[in-house]
């Protein structure tokens, strides 16, 4: 009676697995088409972090050039202006050159407050403010109220304004623009 029963158990295994087996294979490329839609996923995932990064690059670096040539240009339009001034010959041009730069800066450096990390930032507060005072010296030595410099202990004069606008304001904007290039990985 045991072979019978061994017999009965070997054919309800051999129905089971040929039941089964249609089960288990569909099971199993479910869970592998399950891994693929996952490494798909992340893939994509992936590949939208690289881009978001490279925007952000291209962002940051289009604003470095931008703040850059705004930072030059006023920097130089200040310097003319203040020759023009020390020269007696300030032309209605010069004074619109200047407000021109003057005010791409202003509104470029309002943008570039909002993404340059802090050590760019902090150097970009730097020369603001020091352009600033050099646009503010330079306007007064033009209406001919110049201020007490408390530094010095004398009034500024056309000298103190130039070499204000050439020296120290100049080495801030090289500061500045060393910074923007570590940022972006170009270094010397």
């Amino acid at each position: 009676m045991s072979a019978d029963w061994t017999t009965l158990a070997v054919a309800v295994l051999g129905v089971a697995g040929t039941l089964s087996s249609p089960l288990l294979g569909q099971r199993i490329a479910a869970r592998a088409k399950e891994q693929e839609f996952d490494l798909q996923r992340r893939q994509r995932q992936e590949e939208r972090e690289v881009g978001r990064r490279q925007a952000e690059f291209e962002e940051r670096r289009s604003i470095y050039a931008r703040l850059n040539t705004a930072v030059r240009r006023y920097q130089q339009a200040l310097g003319a202006y203040a020759r023009a001034v020390a020269d007696d010959a300030v032309a209605d041009e010069a004074r619109v050159e200047l407000a021109d730069a003057r005010q791409s800066f202003r509104d470029l450096y309002s943008d570039a407050q909002m993404i340059l990390p802090g050590k760019v930032l902090n150097a970009a507060i730097s020369v603001s403010a020091s352009l600033g005072e050099g646009y503010g010296m330079i306007k007064r030595l033009e209406t001919g109220k110049p201020r007490i410099r408390a530094d010095v202990n004398q009034a500024e004069t056309m000298e103190m304004a130039r070499e204000y606008t050439y020296a120290t304001v100049y080495s801030q904007i090289l500061e500045l623009r060393q910074l923007m290039r570590e940022d972006l990985g170009v270094s010397d």
